[in-house]
């Protein structure tokens, strides 16, 4: 019995903590498939409103996701949020782990991301960032609908996709250590993330405060991704985005 213990404890060291606690793409998608569903059937819903277009393109993530789709010939809406499905799908084949999802764990999820978005509040309050965009000519519930796209949307392209190209980069091309690539990746992420909502990407004028205080939020949401997956870490950033809304 005590032979067996010391070989899981050290095959577990030899993976390190990752494989335990990292939640599987599969059950990322299942926690993520409500605000996909939510966002798009909310796009929908709120068309009426007149800054709407203008509201729509802030959530940078998406616009980006759609012209990247129109160069290929696709011009529907729904194709980002079908990227997520089949990146996703792809990614739990590729890790051959068994196609179950443990109910537990995406309760969990949703716990977990409540919590995580606290210290984000925090940190808006002692820095007194603004809520980026927040427009009182829109709607609460454009606002909201808002808000979980960009949570969503932003976590993938700044965590999911360009994280995992950094560290391929650095890891297969510049032979870094492992640590090494993954704290890189999470800075040009974050550095990134924050500089997307500026022009020449985004249209909100450049904000020293905001600057920091999104990079500062780039890191913390890069650590929930490389510690608990795309899942918890676009799944904080939108309840985050919520609570601006519900404290507005």
């Amino acid at each position: 019995m005590a032979t067996s213990r010391k070989r899981k404890t050290k095959k577990a060291k030899e993976e390190g903590l990752t494989p335990r606690l990292l939640t599987t793409p599969l059950e990322s998608l299942v926690f993520l498939l409500p605000l996909i569903l939510f966002y798009e059937i909310g796009c929908l819903l709120v068309s009426p409103d007149v800054s709407w277009t203008e509201g729509q393109q802030r959530v940078v993530a998406f616009y980006l996701l759609q012209v990247f789709f129109q160069l290929f010939g696709s011009t529907g809406a729904w194709m980002p949020g079908l990227t997520i499905v089949v990146i996703l799908l792809f990614t739990h084949a590729a890790s051959k782990q068994p196609w179950k999802v443990r109910r537990q764990v995406i309760g969990v999820m949703y716990a977990e991301s409540a919590l995580f978005a606290l210290p984000l509040m925090g940190f808006n309050f002692l820095l007194s960032a603004e809520p980026a965009g927040s427009s009182a000519s829109r709607s609460i519930l454009t606002e909201a609908v808002l808000g979980v796209g960009a949570g969503v949307y932003e976590e993938l392209v700044f965590r999911l996709v360009l994280i995992s190209l950094v560290s391929m980069i650095g890891s297969d091309l510049l032979r870094l250590p492992p640590k090494t690539t993954t704290i890189v990746a999470v800075v040009v992420a974050a550095l990134a993330f924050s500089a997307h909502h500026h022009p020449p990407m985004g249209s909100e004028p450049f904000s020293s405060q905001k600057f920091i205080f999104r990079s500062l939020a780039g890191l913390y949401l890069g650590t929930i991704f490389v510690w608990r997956g795309y899942g918890p870490a676009a799944g904080t950033h939108a309840a985050y985005n919520l609570f601006v809304v519900a404290t507005a």
